[in-house]
């Protein structure tokens, strides 16, 4: 009697199998192609392929610095709004079980909820969420809400896994650039220093004029000094201790790679470095927001080959300047150089911000 053959089977990804793996594979792709393509804000871009990818309504990453917890980085974002409060029940689920992944399928019932914390008051109705590991620690929360219940599903898993992983490698490198920039910050005022110790406000503690002095010299000593910055001035008067307080927070809203600097009585500069000039109109209106509203000026300082001054800019700067302080309502003004790619932007003659909108993913 012949031996029985194997059985062969014949297997067939299912309609949403496929979909779910296409929807993977997409994710890996944009990720892999603004990575390629040298984009400076690729946290931002990978919370926002999360969001899409997933269908969630917000996706953020919380920071963790004892028991103080602070939402670095966040997707969908708009210049007046503020960074969404970290929900503290979760974070510190999370950060108790740094190996597990949190899912919520819905905040109506579960046992998230702890000591009576009353997660159904949320807007959000489901959530997923991992932890983001850094030589052995934990480097921060990776958060995607929902605005309805959710039953996920491993690819789903999969997806915040793998996305979870590239920020995981941004965030070192973005704490890598930091800590060079304040090597080189350091280095800098080391040599102020020993030629004069005044390079800081003595009322804000900000950096002086000769500090931007100091720090220009160096930047234009660079060879890869930067194609373009940004560079906003505005008025803000420094006339009692609440004011000084909304300054000190405006100025910690800036990367530890960019710069606020007092350049007289109540005339401040930000200068942005490698950020994008979409970019830069959310970050100077978080910037203005802190202040409580103020006018401000804002345009692109191009030092080209020839290495040129913060000067050459100088006339853009103040006549965007000029425009915010005539308006009814003082806002952010732009007045782009020629040589920019983009049109300068028209103030809104209201005095309201202008929506910003997030850059829409395109498959290449």
């Amino acid at each position: 009697m012949p031996a029985p053959q194997p059985t062969r089977r014949f297997v067939r990804r299912s309609p949403k199998a496929q979909a779910s793996l296409d929807r993977l594979a997409d994710a890996i792709h944009t990720l892999h192609q603004a990575s390629a393509a040298g984009d400076p804000l690729l946290i931002a871009r990978g919370l926002e392929v999360l969001a899409e990818h997933l269908g969630g309504s917000l996706a953020t990453l919380v920071t963790i610095a004892g028991t103080t917890m602070d939402t670095r980085w966040w997707h969908p974002e708009s210049p007046e709004a503020t960074a969404p409060e970290p929900i503290r029940p979760l974070c510190e689920w999370l950060a108790g079980h740094p190996d597990r992944m949190l899912v919520i399928q819905d905040m109506e019932d579960g046992p998230h909820l702890k000591d009576g914390a009353d997660l159904r008051l949320l807007a959000h109705r489901a959530a997923l969420a991992s932890t983001l590991h850094q030589n052995g620690g934990i480097q921060a929360l990776l958060f995607v809400f929902f605005d309805q219940p959710r039953a996920f599903t491993r690819m789903d898993f999969a997806l915040l896994e793998t996305v979870g992983g590239f920020l995981g490698r941004m965030l070192e490198s973005e704490d890598l650039k930091q800590s060079v920039a304040r090597l080189e910050d350091a280095l800098a005022i080391t040599q102020a220093v020993m030629q004069d110790s005044a390079t800081r406000d003595p009322d804000t503690d900000l950096p002086n004029r000769h500090y931007l002095e100091i720090w220009e010299k160096a930047l234009l000593g660079l060879e890869d000094r930067p194609a373009s910055l940004v560079v906003a001035e505005c008025r803000f008067r420094l006339d009692d201790g609440n004011a000084r307080t909304r300054l000190r927070q405006a100025a910690e809203s800036v990367r530890a790679s960019d710069l606020v600097v007092r350049m007289g009585q109540d005339r401040f500069q930000v200068i942005l470095r490698q950020t994008p000039r979409h970019r830069a109109d959310l970050q100077l209106h978080r910037f203005l927001s802190h202040l409580g509203g103020a006018p401000m000026g804002a345009t692109l300082w191009i030092p080209g080959p020839k290495g040129l001054p913060l000067a050459s800019c100088n006339a853009l700067l103040q006549e965007a300047l000029e425009d915010s302080l005539r308006m009814v309502i003082p806002n952010l003004v732009w007045r782009l150089p020629a040589l920019a790619a983009e049109a300068p932007v028209p103030p809104d003659p209201s005095g309201k911000p202008r929506p910003w909108q997030p850059p829409v993913l395109r498959r290449t």
